[in-house]
């Protein structure tokens, strides 16, 4: 993904060329192949870029239309001839864009932010009309280009990678504290659009920010529609149909050029593999693809390489396994390579940085299975309940009573009976897996302990056939998922694509009856049957095995040496007493949730040492 950077004042100083210049090097890792800086009196900004090998990818930026609008952004649009033929009309001399960003401009000129009922694909950009003085910034429904923000009075900064935005001089190194208590107690912030630092702010996925002169308004654009359920004569229709948007978004992602491939094991990224090689297949191009599977042996026996390994072999694609030996947390956290934007719970941060680096060695561009699990899930309570409220008792019988002569079993309902049932008669604990280590200082102040017991808030059930998936589509999880495989995380220039969050599809599968198309993958298995291996398409859903940490050690010598070389910084947040102790505790060694303290620390000392704290 390219990096891009742009600030616009209203408070009447001109735009610091110097600053821009600097970030621009900031940014350099994102954008290999091209660095542009430019700047007008209140506005101005910065691109790197990135080839991605797209037929037509804009090589600089502002992209200027009418000396009136300027763009920087990461944008790649789907479905582009549709958004042509909408834009098309007799009165037009000037030639259609060629380049996404040219038609998302277009598009701007003649609906205004309507244009972006039009847009469908993956984007975050900022444009500033100058007759209006208004700056318009959007990032896409999934969220899978990042877009952050600083709106400091009369000035506002925006921009796709979080780390340059502490090199503005008006922006503050002050942490925000409740992203920290949500880190430390949950290991991620409930709220997306909060960032580790208090000035600084993430735009949520499907959101559009203004500002101008009255000031800053941020809001959503755009949700999926709730639409009818789809009803075909014939079942062959269900799966000729996803087989056709699946191609669409997988042709709409594969670059001119050589294109990289997640590969696990399962049947998600093994989905978009077989549609990958049959399109380059019918090309003559199957020679530019490479699958790459990333495995944990021989750390531990991982069961997934032998299944993404058939799965190539079947495809005639070259695959890659990518694995290494001993596995350490916090591996290289000490150099310069360990570089994250903000605490996670990237244990391994430095093993994951060189197999990307590895992907990106032969494409920037990898296609992934992201996005799979959502709709096509083992849930089938909330058609029972839709089909029980409608009194529709035949459709009821047919449907269940179908699966489960077909099957020889009962469909998942998907529903938390068991779990509810066990919670009657063993109420739990609602402080379980709260941290005991929290500086009670810290703790009292932002109220954590009450934080905790509220239940998160999440939007109503909207959907009545799928509710979980419709929810995770818009709360911003996937936006957080994907957002630590964006270049401003990983530190290498790769970007990563997702035909299964594709829109079209989505749509689709959101209309899709339960039964039996949405219960474990029944859709996805018949779609596949002649095109992979039979050992993946009857394989279940598998997690991981084995969890890495139960296989892994800290650096030597540690926590120790972590606590003689100063936690200062951290205490105001964690008793590091209490954490030691906790520590030592045979539950507590090594869990998830026990070693968000050292992350949080580790992560304190290297901004210390760039920026120093205020």
């Amino acid at each position: 993904m390219s990096g891009y950077f742009g600030v616009v004042r209203l408070d009447g100083k001109r735009v610091d060329e110097d600053l821009i210049a600097r970030i621009a090097e900031r940014l350099a890792f994102r954008g290999p192949h091209g660095t542009q800086t430019w700047s007008g009196s209140d506005v101005g900004g910065c691109f790197t870029l990135m080839r991605t090998g797209s037929a037509s990818q804009l090589q600089q930026q502002p992209l200027v239309l009418g000396e009136r609008l300027f763009l920087w952004g990461d944008v790649r649009l789907d479905a582009q001839a549709d958004l042509r033929s909408n834009l098309a009309e007799p009165s037009l001399t000037r030639p259609l864009g060629e380049t996404s960003e040219e038609l998302l401009l277009l598009a701007w000129n003649r609906w205004g932010e309507r244009a972006l009922d039009y847009l469908i694909g993956d984007f975050s950009f900022g444009l500033w009309d100058a007759r209006e003085r208004r700056l318009a910034c959007a990032r896409d429904l999934i969220g899978t280009r990042p877009l952050y923000y600083a709106h400091l009075g009369d000035v506002l900064y925006f921009g796709n990678t979080l780390g340059v935005f502490l090199g503005a001089p008006e922006v503050s190194t002050t942490l925000d504290e409740l992203f920290i208590a949500d880190f430390l107690t949950q290991g991620f912030c409930d709220e997306p659009d909060r960032t580790a630092f208090r000035d600084v702010k993430r735009l949520p996925s499907g959101h559009i920010l203004n500002f101008s002169s009255d000031g800053i308004q941020v809001r959503r654009f755009r949700k999926l529609p709730v639409e009818e359920p789809i009803h075909f004569a014939k079942e062959d229709d269900y799966i000729q149909q996803y087989l056709e948007l699946l191609r669409e978004a997988v042709r709409d992602r594969l670059p001119q050029g050589p294109a990289s491939l997640y590969l696990s094991g399962g049947l998600d990224s093994a989905s978009v593999c077989a549609i990958a090689a049959e399109i380059a297949g019918t090309a003559g191009a199957r020679e530019k693809l490479r699958a790459f599977t990333l495995g944990w042996q021989p750390v531990f026996d991982d069961p997934e390489p032998k299944f993404a390994g058939l799965t190539a072999t079947h495809l005639g694609l070259p695959h890659e396994l990518l694995t290494s030996g001993e596995l350490v947390a916090f591996e290289g956290a000490n150099s310069q390579g360990w570089a994250l934007p903000e605490p996670s719970e990237a244990y391994f941060y430095l093993r994951h940085k060189r197999q990307v680096e590895k992907i990106a060695s032969f494409s920037n561009v990898v296609l992934g299975g992201d996005g799979g699990d959502d709709v096509l899930s083992d849930q089938s309570w909330p058609y029972l309940v839709q089909l029980w409220r409608k009194g529709d008792w035949k459709k009821l019988l047919y449907d269940f009573g179908g699966y489960f002569w077909s099957h020889r079993q009962f469909p998942p309902l998907g529903a938390g009976l068991r779990d509810n049932f066990v919670r009657t008669f063993r109420p739990r604990d609602r402080f379980e897996g709260y941290p005991r280590w929290l500086n009670p200082t810290f703790e009292a102040k932002l109220r954590i302990r009450e934080r905790w017991c509220q239940s998160s808030s999440r939007p109503a059930d909207e959907h009545p056939l799928h509710p979980s998936a419709y929810r995770a589509l818009h709360d911003g999880l996937w936006a957080s998922a994907v957002e630590m495989e964006d270049a401003g995380w990983i530190g290498a220039p790769l970007e990563m694509r997702a035909p299964l969050l594709d829109l079209r599809v989505l749509r689709y599968l959101l209309r899709l009856p339960t039964l039996p198309w949405c219960v474990r993958k029944e859709l996805s298995r018949r779609a596949m049957k002649t095109r992979l291996p039979d050992a993946v398409i009857h394989r279940p859903k598998t997690p991981l095995l084995h969890d890495p940490l139960g296989h892994s050690s800290l650096p030597s010598g540690w926590p120790e040496r972590l606590g003689d070389s100063g936690t200062e910084s951290l205490e105001r947040f964690v008793n590091w007493q209490k954490w030691c102790e906790t520590l030592r505790e045979p539950e507590g060694s090594l869990s998830w949730h026990s070693l968000r303290p050292i992350s949080l620390l580790l992560w304190l000392k290297a901004v210390e040492f760039r920026m120093g704290f205020k």
